[in-house]
């Protein structure tokens, strides 16, 4: 695979504005839908909500008794959904910082949380068990129990459609209808993570055996891409729905995904000479370049299609590896989550 290096040191586009510090390990980040406010969650529990032009603590949500582990701000709205390790999926006040209900996930351990683009619906996933709720807190569906642990959740962008991941592929359960009629997308694996293109035509998975797996939604067409050097949890679409960006190995992989597909293509890699692993990639909401995070604590800011070179940004943090990134809802900031406890900011 061709890979595309860097010609001398980069202009630097990532200037860094603030940087605060959580009690341990940030398992994720999540903006405001003004973008004023960021919300970072600690694996230990509690949940800062950071003011975005300094850094400083607006309120502490006290998160989950035995853990934390996923974060998700209401798109055009003022609730936070927290997941844990107590069971629990929980909902916030974000003005006030109270907590306004706790949702019974079904299992020991909320670990996947996804809201509705437009904010009305909220699914959760524990264990084997997959449920639905409105905004305030209330039962819209409860599926029947999975035949595996639920690996991730995932809204079909304009419809009601729940992409669900499990053990041998993924089920698509539709708000409205019986559990039987759900579609099942079969692959003898293991996904790890899923990813619908902002059209909604095509449904990425990364998986356990190295490989990313896309589908055609309405024909169920399969397509899988082999030759990665590690397992695959990282996932970016970028808005147009051409472009995909994985992890998988030390580099960024882009696939195109217009025209014909990527099948049979050779994908773009972005490598900045760092060892380790890719940890997380994330694509604007609405630009042009790509933001990764490695375990070696390296933040690459890529922009594919420049022509001086892709490699635009970089900063680094030493004995600490990049865990969470989130773009702002302008795209002119980059919250970034350490394995340390670190959040920064980044001006683009």
């Amino acid at each position: 695979m061709p890979v595309a290096k860097r010609g001398g040191k980069p202009d630097n586009r990532l200037k860094k504005a603030w940087t605060a510090t959580l009690s341990d390990h940030c398992v994720g980040v999540a903006w405001s839908p003004d973008g004023r406010r960021v919300a970072a969650a600690a694996v230990s529990g509690p949940v800062a909500v950071l003011d975005a032009k300094t850094g400083s603590a607006v309120h502490t949500l006290a998160g989950h008794g035995f853990g934390t582990t996923a974060v998700a701000w209401q798109p055009g709205g003022s609730v936070i959904a927290t997941a844990g390790q107590d069971g629990k999926a929980r909902l916030w006040d974000a003005a006030t910082g109270a907590e306004l209900r706790a949702l019974d996930g079904g299992a020991a351990w909320v670990e996947h949380l996804a809201w509705t683009p437009d904010g009305r619906l909220l699914a959760t996933a524990a264990g084997k068990t997959v449920r639905v709720w409105d905004a305030s807190g209330g039962t819209v569906a409860e599926y029947p129990t999975h035949a595996s642990t639920v690996a991730g959740v995932a809204w079909r962008p304009g419809s009601g459609e729940l992409a669900v991941a499990v053990y041998g592929g993924v089920v698509l359960r539709k708000l409205g209808e019986p559990p039987d009629a759900a579609r099942t997308f079969p692959w003898k694996g293991s996904p790890l993570a899923l990813a619908w293109s902002p059209n909604g035509k095509l449904l990425a998975h990364g998986n356990q055996d190295a490989t990313v797996h896309f589908w055609t939604a309405d024909a169920a067409t399969p397509l899988q891409m082999s030759g990665y050097a590690s397992k695959v949890r990282e996932l970016s679409w970028d808005y147009t729905s051409r472009y995909l960006a994985t992890g998988g190995g030390p580099g960024v992989c882009v696939w195109d995904c217009g025209g014909k597909g990527p099948e049979g293509s050779t994908p773009q890699m972005l490598q900045s000479g760092h060892n380790k692993t890719v940890s997380a990639v994330a694509w604007q909401r609405r630009g042009f370049l790509i933001a990764s995070g490695g375990r070696d604590g390296y933040l690459n800011l890529w922009q594919p299609a420049n022509q001086k070179g892709p490699h635009v940004g970089e900063d680094h943090a030493p004995d600490a590896e990049v865990s969470t990134l989130a773009w702002s809802p302008d795209d002119a900031a980059l919250a970034v989550g350490f394995g340390d406890g670190r959040v920064t900011l980044y001006r683009v």
